[in-house]
């Protein structure tokens, strides 16, 4: 459930956005979830609201950085490239947040092997971007960038948002922070100059809209936090693998995008980098399985 509701924020994106623009597909989507999630906080938590300083800072930085200035990136970006190659820039997540933790928080030490599995990420981003000299500056190059840059202010706002160690529980914390990122992105839209009469009300948009907004967002985070108490964050981040492998079929069959062999192969390499990162977690996995 928690993979195919990951890809579907790829999807819902395509489906929707020829007939909303990005940024403001961007803050409809929070509108949404961030309403959804703060109800579903209220009703079930009884620490739901912010107390403390750091509370608040936790909100702010979730809201303006981690989840703001995130989802317009990557609303901007997932314009420009498939529904499957958004999901692997997204599976480059893990290995950036281990990265960012290991610069700014003392607790997070890095080996070789770890360092040659953030090598690896790196490595397998630029296969999949194919930075050729023809294709420097074609659409596709451009908009996957722009993803990377959502991936990596979203594992920066993680690791940041971890250090400033709120005591606000991660569901509230993130309801909240859902719902300031999109007064942040209703901004950025209309500084950009964009109404909510540009958006022509489709059923494709509707449907992208509510897919996104609800299953991809407000189902998808309360489940990923479910997760993260019960399995921990290292084998929360599996799942990222797994969208990818949900995103490709749905995009062949709704908008017959094919994915590449050279896009599968750098998929597998920031699989490869992920593995070595995290063998002690994905070991201990499998003897606890067996």
């Amino acid at each position: 459930m928690y993979s195919v509701c990951g890809a579907l924020v790829f999807v819902g994106a395509k489906l929707g956005m020829p007939d909303v623009p990005p940024l403001l597909f961007a803050a409809l989507r929070l509108d949404i979830a961030g309403v959804a999630l703060v109800a579903v906080a209220g009703w079930s938590l009884d620490y739901w609201l912010p107390r403390t300083r750091r509370d608040l800072l936790g909100v702010a930085l979730t809201g303006v950085f981690t989840l703001g200035v995130m989802n317009t990136f990557l609303f901007a970006g997932q314009q420009y490239v498939t529904s499957a190659v958004g999901a692997i820039a997204y599976s480059f997540m893990p290995i950036l947040t281990t990265g960012f933790a290991v610069l700014l928080l003392s607790t997070v030490s890095l080996d070789l092997v770890d360092a040659l599995g953030i090598f690896l990420g790196f490595v397998g981003v630029g296969i999949v971007a194919q930075p050729s000299t023809a294709a420097i500056h074609a659409d596709r190059l451009i908009g996957f960038g722009l993803m990377i840059g959502s991936v990596a202010i979203f594992a920066l706002g993680t690791v940041l948002t971890q250090r400033v160690q709120p005591a606000l529980p991660r569901l509230a914390l993130t309801a909240w922070g859902v719902l300031l990122a999109a007064v942040v992105n209703h901004g950025i839209a209309g500084v950009f100059g964009h109404s909510l009469t540009e958006i022509t009300w489709t059923s494709a948009a509707i449907a992208g809209v509510l897919i996104t907004s609800l299953l991809a967002t407000a189902v998808l985070y309360a489940v990923h936090f479910e997760l993260i108490d019960r399995i921990g964050p290292a084998r929360t981040s599996l799942n990222f693998y797994l969208q990818p492998i949900v995103a490709a079929p749905l995009g062949l069959i709704l908008f017959d995008n094919r994915l590449t062999t050279v896009s599968l192969a750098g998929f597998l390499v920031i699989f490869v980098g992920f593995v070595l990162i995290e063998r002690q977690v994905i070991l201990d996995t499998g003897l606890s399985a067996s």
